[in-house]
């Protein structure tokens, strides 16, 4: 299943970048290096500051907006999935640590044909904002969508939150003290309705990854919201964090549009894989599924010779899910076209600590989140 950046969203982007910044920092060498450096400071060097504003703001819009946008249709397709999308239209959207506007895009491109949007912008970086803003406007007048965005220039973890049906978050958690981080989402969880949700995105790394499962937990101790995905499990703590080496995040397919794709090709980042972690929030109580023994799949397959595992995590644990090949029948062959970030419902108990699955045992694959058009079982 591959995930697909239209190309408008790219064009709307690149539109409104060259608009606020002209072409000087867009030409390929400079905006390569722009990215390259940016990427170091987005993982191994987190605390050195860009050396120019212009190139850095140019590497955000130009490649990391356009690359990372498509990464809010997953929880966003899995409300859908659910009906648990809010009924409110204009659909109230926060985008808190909004920048050039990844996940306002992304949701323009991935909500469900026909829904109208009121999204309020918030983050410190007014020259991202007005990138967001214009790029926004664009996409929405492309795609024939209502849509209005209104940028205030205010720090998140301060900022009064007003009223609305989803808070997102792209990575901006772990741009946040411990303390903050919960903080915001509390914050985000008070300012939504009972059908509300709020959705944090953040990057793929282990420590990054482990830091939303703990601000998971704390939302789970506190009683002030539910989750409802990635996790089938409802229960703190998250088996994740039993073992210091151990997170769960996404690696979807994704198919960039031509010019992202040759910056992506050029500069060796984003391998034509969708990797980052996510969290989904409510305040009522919403199963991702409607199965009790529904297992999320948060590794790759394993294949080996003379069986086929996955990790899988549930309200049982999180330990692989293991097939013999002779023990391949008609009813688990749903295990063979696994992948990560499906859902499977298996009707066998734990051993130890793994899941056998013997020839009698009936597993049914469910794709949650599946692109529009595509089958979700």
């Amino acid at each position: 299943m591959v995930w697909i950046v239209p190309d408008e969203l790219e064009e709307a982007v690149h539109a409104a970048a060259r608009a606020a910044l002209g072409d000087a920092p867009l030409a390929t060498a400079a905006l390569t290096r722009a990215i390259v450096d940016r990427s170091r400071r987005y993982t191994s060097e987190r605390d050195r500051a860009a050396p120019d504003a212009a190139g850095d703001l140019a590497a955000r819009a130009m490649f990391f907006t356009v690359a990372d946008a498509m990464k809010i249709a997953i929880p966003l397709g899995e409300l859908a999935h659910r009906g648990a999308l809010p009924a409110r239209r204009p659909l109230r959207i926060l985008d808190l640590g909004a920048g050039c506007g990844a996940m306002s895009l992304g949701a323009i491109a991935a909500l469900p044909a026909g829904v109208a949007v009121e999204i309020l912008a918030i983050d410190r970086d007014r020259d991202a904002l007005s990138i967001a803003h214009a790029a926004v406007r664009a996409l929405a007048a492309r795609r024939g969508v209502t849509a209005t965005l209104t940028a205030r220039d205010a720090d998140i973890a301060r900022a009064a939150l007003p009223a609305a049906d989803l808070a997102v978050l792209g990575g901006v958690l772990n741009e946040l003290a411990g303390d903050a981080r919960l903080g915001v989402i509390e914050r985000a969880l008070a300012a939504i309705g009972d059908d509300g949700a709020v959705i944090a995105i953040e990057p793929a790394l282990r420590d990054t990854a482990r830091a939303l499962h703990e601000v998971r937990d704390a939302v789970l101790r506190s009683g002030r919201g539910h989750v409802f995905a990635p996790c089938t499990r409802g229960l703190a703590p998250c088996p994740a964090l039993a073992d210091p080496s151990d997170w769960c995040h996404e690696d979807r397919a994704l198919q960039l549009p031509r010019r992202t794709a040759e910056l992506a090709r050029l500069t060796h980042l984003r391998d034509g894989g969708m990797k980052f972690a996510y969290l989904v929030l409510r305040r009522q109580p919403l199963a991702l599924v409607d199965a009790a023994a529904a297992w999320r799949v948060v590794s790759a397959p394993m294949p080996a010779k003379g069986k086929l595992e996955v990790l899988g995590c549930s309200a049982a644990g999180r330990m692989p899910l293991r097939r013999l090949r002779r023990h391949r029948a008609p009813g688990n062959r749903d295990l063979d076209a696994a992948e990560r970030g499906d859902v499977l419902v298996i009707d066998a108990a734990p051993g130890g600590d793994r899941v056998e699955l013997t020839a009698e045992t009936r597993i049914e694959r469910l794709t949650p989140a599946a692109p529009r058009g595509a089958p979700r079982r």
